[in-house]
């Protein structure tokens, strides 16, 4: 076996794993051919040579793999980086794999990364905050030898498939029963916990797993200021469910205690691994919960991510039959999601490092038809914010000593919706009305969409000038209409509008998008100190 690798392991579900000609580490669970397999099982199951050339698109699950046979050691990510790994070299050139990244005094921060981190919340590819520190990205594997080889093992980039709405529905549909039947016979037992938002998600799996014989399994939680829409809307559910639910108010003070906090301050460093920003909502109701309800490893099932994978992210011009420009598809990107500042005096990003390592990220595919670019479009926002920033949201859950799951992000679902059509995709179309046929009594049959349901061709020319309008205004409103009250992490007004500019390595930031805007900037000065 191959000896020039040190793997520190943080998490208590890693289990030491031996197949014949290799040996590591295992954390989580996926489905193969019919086999449900842990690391209680995966050394009887796969061979070296199985697992070398492995089409790991074929596991379904999530999990995190390493190995290390005579000539390498390999680091393998699920579909969605739900477990994230790192790796680095020592100066004897032995490799480190861990699956976190503590900062300490003398680490050297990368300026891209912070560009990235700042304007997003989020590292891209395979970097980190940290200098000679790499991630392994979502939907892909890395082979540790002489040198580091990252490779991505599939693409959402696919040709699609034409049916009708319904022929699809009833596919969605069975899809559902599947993915819920297996989760059913996994959390058999097990306290389950469900952040109910209100939403269509989230009410989706409490739907599904009360149709399952679970109800009395299920606790439900929701929080924000008093008489909140969403709070209302999530009692409403679980009343007629019949499920236990429980409610914590949210208020300025709170989250300013909180984030003077040293347990903030810790959780920040557990949480982000010099990748991601740090989960705010869930924390303060996370903690609580898990006090009141004395909670012992119970499973925490957040409704992530089916809303983006089922097209609401889309713009609307992917249903436009066009051919588009590399620069047009850029555009799309940053817009959605290069926004938590603006660079004053800049109209975009379009020209910094981040943005034209973008166009290099575009340009690894040709051929810009309009159901390729919403892949496309979608494959940057699954493997950059939706596993990074969305699903590392998780990590909230296991610093309080919990366990998760993932349900809506089964990789079944990725693999039907990364076949659908761009029509049936745009505005949630196809999932919304499959919702409505399993479930008329909680959802209702939507119309479908089209480019005139869209701001932006409504107000032509004028939609980027009355967004910015409308962002400036809102600014200053915020601070008292945030339904959240998670702006209290300023203690005064004052501090607030004080804080909604400031400058940086001589450019001048202003205009922030929401709250994680301001815990990105508070978060690289934290990882400043510590490693100064």
């Amino acid at each position: 076996m191959a000896r020039n690798c040190k793997i520190n392991l943080r998490h208590k579900d890693f289990y030491p794993i031996i197949g014949e000609g290799y040996e590591g580490f295992f954390r989580g669970y996926f489905y193969y051919e019919n086999q449900y397999v842990t690391h209680e099982n995966f050394g009887s199951l796969f061979n070296e040579a199985q697992l070398s050339t492995m089409d790991y698109s074929k596991w379904n699950g999530e999990y995190a793999l390493i190995f290390t046979n005579e000539h390498n050691t390999t680091l393998v990510t699920d579909m969605k980086r739900s477990i994230p790994l790192f790796y680095s070299q020592d100066s004897a050139a032995n490799w480190i794999v861990q699956d976190y990244i503590t900062p300490h005094e003398g680490m050297d921060m990368v300026m891209e990364a912070e560009d990235e981190f700042l304007v997003t919340g989020f590292v891209f590819r395979d970097k980190t905050l940290f200098a000679d520190w790499f991630q392994v990205p979502a939907v892909s594997y890395v082979k540790l030898a002489k040198e580091a080889k990252q490779t991505y093992y599939y693409t959402y980039v696919l040709e699609k498939e034409s049916e009708s709405i319904d022929t699809f529905a009833a596919e969605l549909e069975q899809v559902f029963h599947d993915l819920f039947d297996d989760l059913a016979t996994r959390l058999k037992g097990r306290q389950i916990i469900i952040p109910l938002s209100g939403g269509y998600d989230s009410r989706l799996i409490a739907l599904n797993l009360v149709e399952r014989g679970l109800k009395e399994n299920i606790t439900t939680f929701t929080y924000g200021r008093p008489g909140n829409g969403e709070s209302t809307v999530s009692k409403q559910i679980a009343d007629q469910l019949g499920l236990k639910w429980k409610y914590f108010a949210y208020d300025k003070k709170m989250w300013e205690d909180m984030y003077k906090s040293e347990e903030w301050k810790d959780y920040v460093v557990y949480s982000s691994n010099g990748v991601s920003v740090a989960h705010l909502q869930d924390f303060p109701s996370t903690k609580l919960l898990v006090q009141e309800e004395k909670l012992e490893d119970a499973v925490f099932l957040p409704g992530h991510s089916l809303d983006y994978l089922a097209g609401g992210h889309l713009p609307y011009e992917s249903i436009i039959d066009k051919d588009f420009e590399v620069s047009e598809i850029q555009t799309f990107i940053m817009n959605k999601h290069f926004r938590l500042w603006e660079l004053n005096g800049e109209k975009t990003y379009a020209n910094t490092n981040i943005g034209r390592g973008l166009i290099e990220d575009i340009e690894v595919y040709s051929n810009y038809t309009n159901e390729r670019v919403s892949s496309l479009i979608d494959e940057w926002n699954w493997r950059e914010r939706q596993s990074k920033f969305i699903i590392n949201s998780v990590r909230v859950y296991e610093y309080f000593g919990q366990s998760w799951s993932l349900p809506l992000w089964d990789d079944r679902l990725i693999h039907f919706f990364s076949k659908l059509p761009a029509d049936l995709k745009y505005k949630k179309y196809l999932y919304d009305y499959t919702l409505h046929k399993m479930h008329p009594d909680y959802y209702s049959m939507p119309q479908k969409p089209g480019p005139e349901n869209s701001l932006k061709n409504k107000y032509g020319i004028l939609y980027p000038v009355l967004r910015k309008l409308y962002r400036k205004k809102n600014l200053y409103r915020k601070y008292f209409d945030e339904p959240m009250e998670w702006f209290g992490i300023y203690p005064t007004y004052k501090q607030y509008i004080k804080s909604l500019k400031f400058s940086r390595n001589g450019k001048k930031y202003e205009h922030p998008y929401n709250i994680n805007s301001f815990i990105v900037k508070d978060m690289i000065e934290m990882m400043k100190e510590i490693t100064k």
